[in-house]
């Protein structure tokens, strides 16, 4: 018995190839939307209400270290309230650490590893994860104009470049 109607793999007009389609220009023949990323906007330098009072005092210094180096754009502002908001619960287990110790007792008296510790191991990464990104976008846009207020500046790019 032979096929009767319905698909067949392979039948009608082959599809074009990407190539064809870059070069046939609009293949969607939708409106194309020029985006201008060099007239960005500037970061906010207010902090976004819902972060603590540490994570406010952090953001705050870093916006004033960006505006004072001349780099504030490119850096998107999700990742500054990142940075902020990680690096004070890092600093929020590290107090906790300092209070409590690397010890602590559960509920049958025996002593167990304070679960701050793996907490603020945790925030440790994501903050250095997030400011690489931040410092990142600093090093390619300033690196040049950057006066080294800072000694470490000078060092960390010299061990960055394998000087």
């Amino acid at each position: 018995m032979g096929q009767r109607g319905g698909y067949r793999p392979g039948a009608g007009r082959p599809k074009k190839s990407v190539t064809e389609k870059i070069l046939e220009g609009n293949p969607g023949r939708r409106k194309i939307e020029v985006l201008n990323f060099e007239d960005g906007d500037d970061i906010p330098l207010d902090p976004p209400n819902w972060l603590t009072k540490k994570g406010k005092e952090i953001y705050k210094n870093l916006v004033d270290w960006l505006v004072k180096i001349g780099c504030t754009k490119g850096i998107l502002p999700y990742n500054l309230e990142e940075y902020a908001h990680c690096k004070s619960r890092w600093l929020e287990s590290e107090e906790a650490i300092s209070t409590h110790g690397f010890l602590v007792k559960d509920n049958s008296g025996k002593p167990i590893p304070n679960p701050y510790v793996a907490l603020a191991q945790q925030y440790l990464k994501m903050t250095n994860d997030v400011w690489t990104k931040i410092y990142q976008v600093v090093r390619e846009t300033k690196l040049t104009e950057l006066d080294s207020t800072s000694p470490n500046d000078d060092i960390m790019e010299s061990l960055l470049r394998g000087k």
